[in-house]
């Protein structure tokens, strides 16, 4: 696991300053490795949350699509 996710999951990294910190690159990264760990079939508790976090980042710089415009991602377990 890339250590800028780690930082993530393991609560190194502030979701608020830390993500505005970031470059683009680095939240477009973060934003596809996120999702990645979305998509198996129990996600780690946490990932959702900071997956949003990341796009309403990338939102606030005009780069992505809104929390109203994006698809739900359905990460309940069946």
């Amino acid at each position: 696991m890339n250590a800028l996710l780690s930082s993530c999951l393991e609560g190194e990294l502030d979701p608020v300053e830390g993500l505005a910190k970031l470059s683009v690159a680095e939240l477009n990264f973060l934003a596809d490795a996120l999702f990645r760990l979305l998509d198996v079939g129990k996600p780690e508790f946490g990932v959702k949350s900071w997956y949003d976090a990341v796009l309403d980042e990338l939102a606030a710089r005009g780069l992505g699509p809104g929390r109203s415009e994006r698809s739900a991602v359905d990460v309940s377990s069946d």
